[in-house]
């Protein structure tokens, strides 16, 4: 039987090494934006040069927010709900049923029916057998 030495699974030299790959990488502290004019700090962990103004990446966020903001024009619609018919106005293309209390009626009814379309299959496949 072999003997566990220091070199096992369990010694401080693995462990040692372990901790150095933990270690998350930097570079340098103290660097400044290389735009001229431009005196924002980098942090140690952001291995570009430039700060995140001269990136570019703040345009495109920029430029979601704006269509995000842009205002709809308003829909005229009746409510999807066949029990109900109302006409009601709303920015969102989507939208079928004039309030709550329509749209969960409409899914309980199509809830019924699909279960009712179900029993008849189910008493179906019983008659052939």
């Amino acid at each position: 039987m072999e003997s566990r030495g220091t070199t096992g699974i369990r010694g401080r030299k693995i462990c040692r090494s372990s901790y150095g790959m933990l270690k998350a990488k930097t570079y340098g502290a103290g660097r400044v934006c290389a735009v001229e004019g431009c005196g924002t700090r980098l942090s140690a962990y952001n291995p570009s040069t430039v700060c995140a103004l001269h990136t570019g990446s703040w345009q495109d966020a920029y430029q979601q927010e704006a269509r995000k903001t842009a205002p709809r024009e308003d829909i005229v619609r009746t409510c999807a709900f066949d029990g109900c018919g109302r006409e009601f106005t709303t920015t969102n293309p989507a939208k079928k049923y004039c309030c709550d209390a329509c749209r969960m009626r409409a899914f309980q009814a199509r809830v019924t029916a699909a279960r009712q379309v179900g029993d008849a299959n189910v008493a179906g496949a019983r008659r052939a057998c």
